[in-house]
């Protein structure tokens, strides 16, 4: 959501024209844009936010819409000449797709949840709004979780798990030039939580069934722990951005708008990312994007491996231990008139205890309707035997659909989601393992309670676990609240 200005009405000759209303847009996860009605706005949205100071959220794997895009005001009143704003209000300039991928906007509260007002909303978007004024924007979620495991369980592990997770994703504007929106920002990631009564670093409901994937993808645990605290530089008219430090590659590369986060999306680590994939978490390194035109862009990731959380990441600089990965996206406005589709092809390289290997992966997403939510997602991977050491797995692949948004015809929140997912993975070949692929599905549904909360039941079949019991069928339930703020 943004604030939008529509047209004034005419006044008479010579009466001076009164300044356009401001009006709330929302980005309908990104898909469109389109004005709020009265009727469903948030009172806790007019409460915490003037229409002329809201920003929208972005929409990870979608380009942020033209009319998001408009509201930034590169060239501000007065400004006839380049000069520094610092800790600007206005984001810094980026091209469409590039903009969703790493800005974040200053607006929490959803419209059309069940519940239309409550303090916490509130407050939360009072803060958001305040913080933005001096050029701080995030993404700050908070939930728990309850697993259930129907069907036998490895020796020593547990069979039920109810654990609190959260994670809070920022962006600070350092400065920002007025006329042309290039500048320099600080990104940061800190993820906390645990297990109740069991360190969820040592257990999980993938431990308790040996799977090569994870039915609870939030996993972050321990403790509070930086994944990502690193220094971005926006320039040439926003199609390039050059970053360094100590990087959380999901945060940027491996998007899809239909399976992108445990977070009110698919649960499973395999509808994440694609698990086949080095991409690197709290590791030394730097990335580059760029995106000459809005239809097609380049991301270049090159990190170190295995540097633990709460460590010096400088210990573990080794060349001997890193990963590279370039992705080259299509952004295709129609696709045989369904729609949107975002076409991801994804190289990479490794070098692992000095031996080099490689593989390739794919990502793909695809609108099934111009007048529609629902989407069709893919993503698939390899990895050679040297490449496959970092993630431990050698092939995956996923797909499913989503329909975000369901029902939207009566008004729905953008946090809901209804999706169905298919999985299949396989670990290097190795004497250790019980099985030698592993398949799952899920169904999950997110409904929208309150301005800034969801709940999210959530059901799993993953037979064969890799690790697990020959010819097992193990059925997980889930259901986790999540706070956006």
């Amino acid at each position: 959501m943004v604030a939008f200005s529509v047209a004034a009405a005419q006044t008479p000759k010579g009466t001076p024209a009164a300044p356009p209303p401001s009006q709330y847009l929302n980005n309908q996860n990104g898909h469109s844009s389109q004005i709020l009605q009265t009727h469903e706005i948030s009172p806790s949205l007019q409460k915490g936010l003037p229409a002329d100071k809201q920003l929208t959220k972005r929409s990870k794997g979608l380009p942020t819409p033209q009319d998001v895009l408009n509201q930034r005001q590169i060239l501000e009143p007065g400004a006839t000449c380049p000069s520094i704003n610092w800790f600007a209000s206005k984001p810094v300039k980026l091209m469409p797709y590039l903009d969703g991928a790493f800005l974040f906007g200053n607006t929490c509260v959803e419209p059309n949840a069940l519940i239309k007002e409550d303090p916490l909303s509130t407050g939360a978007q009072k803060l958001k709004t305040a913080l933005s004024d001096y050029g701080l924007t995030y993404l700050l979620q908070y939930g728990f979780n309850f697993s259930d495991v129907s069907g036998s369980t490895l020796p020593g592990t547990k069979r039920s798990m109810t654990s609190h997770n959260g994670i809070l994703l920022a962006n600070w504007d350092i400065f920002r030039n007025k006329k042309t929106g290039s500048g320099l920002f600080l990104a940061v990631e800190v993820d906390f939580g645990d297990g109740f009564g069991y360190n969820e670093d040592e257990q999980s409901i993938q431990n308790s069934i040996g799977s090569l994937t994870s039915p609870f993808g939030g996993y972050k645990g321990p403790k509070g722990h930086l994944g990502d605290l690193s220094l971005a530089y926006t320039c040439c008219d926003g199609k390039l951005l050059i970053m360094g430090g100590m990087i959380d590659t999901t945060n940027y590369l491996d998007h899809n708008t239909y399976a992108n986060t445990n977070n009110n999306n698919l649960v499973n680590s395999a509808f994440v990312n694609n698990i086949a994939l080095p991409l690197t978490y709290a590791s030394l390194g730097g990335l580059v994007a760029w995106q000459p035109n809005n239809n097609f862009y380049m991301m270049l990731s090159s990190a170190s491996n295995y540097s633990p959380v709460n460590h010096n990441p400088f210990k573990y600089l080794h060349i001997s231990d890193w990963s590279t990965v370039l992705e080259v996206g299509f952004v295709v406005d129609d696709v045989c008139g369904l729609g949107q589709g975002v076409y991801r092809f994804q190289p990479f390289f490794v070098t692992t205890d000095g031996q080099n290997g490689g593989g390739i992966a794919m990502n793909f997403q695809q609108a099934l309707g111009k007048n529609t939510n629902l989407g069709w997602f893919m993503r698939a991977g390899w990895a050679d035997n040297t490449a496959a050491k970092v993630n431990g797995v050698q092939a995956s692949a996923t797909t499913g659909i989503a329909w975000l948004s369901p029902f939207c015809g009566k008004g729905a929140a953008n946090s809901g989601y209804l999706g169905l997912g298919l999985i299949w993975a396989k670990a290097p070949d190795s004497g250790a393992n019980v099985n030698k692929n592993e398949y799952g599905v899920e169904l999950t549904y997110v409904y929208q309670l309150t301005p800034t909360m969801t709940i999210q039941p959530d059901i799993q079949i993953i037979k064969d676990p890799i690790n697990g019991k020959k010819n097992e069928t193990n059925v997980v339930f889930q259901i986790q609240n999540v706070w956006t703020f």
